[in-house]
């Protein structure tokens, strides 16, 4: 009770003083496309309630591109992009082979850092030879000149997120497969990060996979990332993989309550409105979906939504859409003082105290 207090009442003197939609108007964003709300799997857990009975509709090529286009040449853009699902990786098999690899090279002709999420399905079905071959040559147009003669691996800003945990069919199977083709596969001297999320009850499908990867012959390392003053060492849980392959691995993602995973015991609680739409390093996450909305944040909640079609259809300029999020973001803010009036009432009381406590000195 006390910890869902101290939330309210945080999540309120920030509605008062303007905190969410002020990160929302003055933070860099993150362009995240979630490309279809279709998958192969209907995950228990699944936050956006994707599975095989949605539509199998996707974000057309050429809007993601226009919407690239627009960041670019917007300051506040942090010049990172997420492509997610659903299940990106079903393009190959209902819009056409090239889709994926089409977003992902000109999101890397951009100069941008790209992380593809998929869980991996692909990997145990006739696709997997295609979709490896795509991520290779993506890895490999990225590397610099001279690159396979380097010494030391180049590491291109292109990541694939993938999941380790109960709720995904087969997650270790997939994940085995995923971190073994490219374990072994040659990308000219280029390399590229895999992280592995999972929840902190399934951590110990980690060292599973770990031993599962040394079993099949995978050298196994651990490696040391520098700290930002260039002195402390520190291990960040990262992984090399026959010197060719980058795995970060982390057991603290939350479970949210949304979709599907609303009847989950234990599934995090956001507050209504969500107002967990930030990185950890107060980058916003604006989130395109095949349904024609942009969302703050990813996962579940009451969502703050706006439109990226007009009425006829057509995509929206980049600055209306954000002016949107941020014009939304606070009626959101004021709607959650409306839903906790006493301590709004109190908190603004102890405000004008303060206030005429100054005044009087």
């Amino acid at each position: 009770m006390f910890k869902n207090f101290d939330q309210n009442a945080k999540t309120v003197i920030d509605c008062q003083n303007g905190i969410m939609s002020a990160i929302v108007a003055q933070r860099p964003y993150v362009l995240v496309f979630k490309t279809t709300n279709w998958c192969w799997n209907n995950c228990a857990h699944c936050c956006e309630s994707s599975g095989s009975n949605n539509p199998k509709t996707f974000i057309p090529k050429s809007v993601i591109n226009d919407y690239v286009a627009q960041a670019t040449q917007d300051p506040l853009f942090s010049r990172e992009i997420v492509f997610t699902g659903g299940e990106i990786m079903s393009a190959y098999k209902f819009v056409d082979e090239y889709y994926v690899s089409d977003i992902l090279n000109h999101a890397m002709d951009k100069k941008l850092g790209v992380d593809i999420k998929t869980n991996a399905g692909w990997t145990v079905t006739p696709l997997a030879s295609r979709v490896y071959r795509d991520i290779e040559n993506v890895v490999k147009r990225c590397a610099p000149a001279g690159a396979a003669s380097n010494p030391f691996k180049t590491l291109v800003p292109f990541q694939v997120s993938l999941s380790l945990d109960r709720f995904h069919k087969d997650a270790m199977e997939r994940n085995f497969r995923f971190l073994e083709h490219f374990a072994n596969a040659d990308m000219n001297g280029a390399t590229f990060t895999a992280h592995i999320s999972s929840f902190a009850s399934d951590d110990a499908m980690i060292s599973e996979l770990i031993k599962k990867l040394q079993n099949a012959g995978v050298e196994v390392c651990e490696l040391m990332s520098v700290a930002s003053d260039n002195k402390t060492m520190r291990n960040n849980n990262l992984l090399s993989l026959n010197n060719n392959l980058i795995v970060k691995y982390s057991n603290n993602a939350k479970l949210f309550n949304g979709g599907r995973a609303k009847d989950i015991s234990g599934a995090f609680h956001t507050p209504l409105p969500q107002f967990t739409f930030a990185t950890s390093d107060f980058h916003i996450l604006t989130a395109f979906d095949s349904y024609g909305n942009v969302t703050l944040g990813e996962n579940c909640g009451k969502k703050i939504s706006v439109p990226w079609r007009d009425k006829n259809g057509f995509t929206r300029p980049m600055t209306d859409v954000r002016d949107d999020l941020i014009a939304a973001t606070r009626g959101a803010e004021q709607e959650y003082l409306g839903q906790h009036r006493f301590l709004n009432w109190y908190f603004n009381m102890i405000r004008k105290h303060i206030i005429a406590g100054q005044d009087t000195k």
